[in-house]
């Protein structure tokens, strides 16, 4: 395991930062008063390859060093369910912290613990975490959420904000829309006029584009039609959102705009920069895609589309002052950027005290913001982020010069502020966004027992490519709509009702937590 690539703990997914932000939420617990634990190096492994550590040198671990007298080494990581990831387990070169999503353990976290590869926390949080243990008490929610059917913590979390837990949605062209004089749309029929004005009087080849496995994640226009792709509760049962009636009404729309010419005939295959690209050279005029593209469109078109104005509109309904059902929503408790210590850690006291340090005000404002002093000042009860963050030196963009001071989100902590790392069209599109139903419909973070969670994984593994290339086969006309009610049969014959039988199970134990 020596040869293994070094990676860092969390996402560096971040968007371009404002300069101002809010100050401490009074909620924020306050500052433990533990005792420096020196001469201590806890080891720590991340899930996301992606997001490389920067150094030299990495001033948020420093700081964090000198805060809590613990070092820390980080040693990669991988993916849950890799070959690398079961590779890891297999070997004696465990970390002290481990930073995966335990949710998708194969059996879940339950069997993660009885199997000894991390530990029950419950005995840990009470003798050496009494910040986050403030949060359990404080947070009945949370506490329900990160706990297993039998009551066993298992992990300091990574809590969404409220904010933070929409970040896709519509994007359209207002300039486009102002000079065509038409409305902003807001239900579908409005959204086939304007795309076809955008294709006959703009000339876009391909009015709207999109990534398919990212339009078929979100209720994008079929939310209007009261279904979504995959799971969902209705009356407190589990449903599939592709087996509804409905979802065959959806599938005609989509095949119609593709017909017509109003869908990108290449979105099937295109990846997220060919989208970016389509964007910003006016191929597109529309694209359901992630919240920092609002700004990262304006920014990057202001010499070659200087007049072009990209704005994050609300999900379409099929009637005017009618929200749509579903939009995009994930649940405040993600799983994943949750620290679980290992259960062969030989400094599981020191490991508690540094994952408990993030729910401290203190530790909260350093992976908010950085240093004081450093990455921001205070002005007017206010955090204002200096030129060491917004011009910084060593051509850091802002994202990354932010992951250096400070890592603001995807790290254990009860996440704060997240609008200070998103541009002004960005926060203004998640306002609308986030203007669904679609939270009454959500599957909570349940867990499933060894047995279901093995079940589930062997069914749904061939039910979900089947169901996008179904999807992608009734759109391109491949296949005709007619057939809808077989391939739900196919559906049953490949065990969707024993997985929706088991979701709901498990859906009826988190109740009773």
């Amino acid at each position: 395991m020596k040869n293994r690539n070094r990676f860092i703990v969390i996402l560096a997914l971040l968007a371009t930062v404002g300069c101002t932000a809010q100050n401490a939420p009074n909620s924020a617990p306050a500052a433990s008063n533990n005792a420096k634990l020196v001469d201590v190096t806890l080891t720590r492994m991340g899930e996301d390859k992606a997001a490389q550590e920067l150094t030299p040198p990495h001033h948020f671990f420093e700081e964090l060093e000198k805060k809590t007298g613990i070092k820390t080494k980080n040693m990669g990581g991988a993916g849950m369910n890799t070959q690398e990831f079961n590779l890891i387990l297999a070997s004696n070169d465990l970390p002290d912290v481990w930073m995966n999503n335990w949710l998708n353990f194969p059996g879940g976290p339950k069997r993660a613990i009885d199997q000894g590869y991390i530990l029950k926390l419950n005995d840990v949080i009470d003798k050496y975490a009494p910040n986050f243990k403030k949060v359990l008490q404080e947070n009945p929610q949370i506490a329900k959420d990160i706990r297993t059917d039998d009551g066993a913590y298992y992990a300091f979390p990574f809590i969404r904000s409220e904010f933070d837990k929409t970040y896709v949605g519509p994007i359209i062209r207002k300039d486009w829309l102002d000079e065509l004089q038409l409305p902003v749309p807001a239900t579908i029929d409005e959204w086939y006029t304007v795309l076809k004005a955008f294709k006959e009087k703009k000339n876009a080849a391909a009015p709207l584009t999109f990534l398919a496995s990212r339009f078929f994640s979100t209720g994008a226009f079929s939310g209007a039609f009261g279904v979504m792709n995959g799971f969902y509760l209705e009356n407190e049962q589990v449903v599939f959102g592709n087996m509804q009636p409905k979802y065959k009404d959806f599938m005609i729309l989509m095949r119609k705009w593709y017909v017509d010419g109003l869908l990108d005939k290449d979105f099937a295959s295109i990846d997220s920069n060919t989208v970016d690209r389509k964007m910003t050279t006016g191929s597109s005029g529309a694209a359901i895609q992630l919240g920092s593209r609002n700004d990262q469109y304006h920014n990057s078109t202001r010499e070659s589309l200087p007049q072009a104005n990209y704005m994050g509109i609300a999900y379409p309904a099929l009637q005017k002052g009618v929200k749509s059902k579903f939009g995009h929503l994930e649940n405040a408790y993600p799983g994943g950027n949750s620290g679980a210590i290992s259960a062969k850690s030989k400094n599981v006291e020191a490991a508690a005290k540094w994952l408990d340090y993030f729910y401290s005000k203190e530790g909260s404002t350093l992976v908010t913001y950085g240093t004081e002093g450093v990455s921001y000042t205070m002005e007017n009860g206010k955090v204002k982020y200096t030129d060491l963050i917004l011009k910084n030196p060593d051509k850091l963009t802002v994202d990354q010069a932010r992951q250096v001071y400070g890592k603001n989100t995807n790290f254990p902590q009860i996440q704060r502020d997240a609008e200070s790392s998103r541009g002004p069209k960005w926060i203004e599109a998640i306002g609308k966004w986030r203007d669904t139903d679609h939270e009454k419909y959500a599957i909570p973070p349940i867990t499933h027992t060894t047995e279901e969670s093995n079940e589930i994984a062997q069914i749904m593994a061939d039910i979900n490519a089947y169901v996008l290339e179904t999807e992608i086969k009734y759109i391109l006309g491949t296949i005709s709509i007619d057939t809808f009610d077989d391939n739900v049969n196919t559906l049953k014959k490949m065990g969707i009702e024993k997985a929706i039988k088991l979701k709901q199970a498990a859906y009826d134990r988190y109740k009773k937590r």
